[in-house]
């Protein structure tokens, strides 16, 4: 069986290190789509939609999305941001791939698919199952 989802949230991000204008902060109303395959659970369902929302979109949304090792983290905790700290830049590719990460380390799911669009015609891309699995870590920083 499987289950298809699709919400959008804000964020900000920048490519640490990047030639271009990726390497400025800048935000995007990003739309995650995902595809989960699994067995049904006791309700009847491969995976809770609210968990769904708890795991990828309350997490993210309204946040600021670096690499851990950027040089600005310190500043912008200094300043009070809410900040989601990757092991690796924040492309779109590499949000697809948290994502999907995120999902299988948490839900009763066999396989995953994750598509996040930054704009309506660019995307990053992850297929994930439970033999390729690799998490992927993270730290969140909310201030007090």
């Amino acid at each position: 069986m499987e289950i298809r989802w699709e919400k959008s949230f804000d964020s900000a991000h920048r490519i640490w290190q990047h030639s271009e204008k990726c390497r400025f902060l800048h935000g995007h109303t990003y739309k995650v789509k995902v595809k989960a395959e699994g067995s049904l659970n006791k309700w009847g369902m491969v995976a809770d939609f609210g968990d769904l929302k708890d795991l990828i979109i309350n997490l993210l949304d309204h946040k600021i999305i670096l690499f851990r090792g950027d040089p600005i983290v310190e500043g912008l905790k200094n300043l009070d941001q809410r900040l989601i700290l990757l092991d690796r830049n924040p492309t779109a590719e590499n949000l697809a791939f948290f994502i999907a990460s995120r999902l299988l380390e948490n839900l009763d799911i066999e396989m995953v698919e994750v598509e996040v669009f930054e704009t309506p015609s660019q995307s990053g891309f992850c297929k994930m199952d439970k033999i390729n699995f690799e998490k992927v870590d993270f730290e969140e920083f909310t201030p007090l």
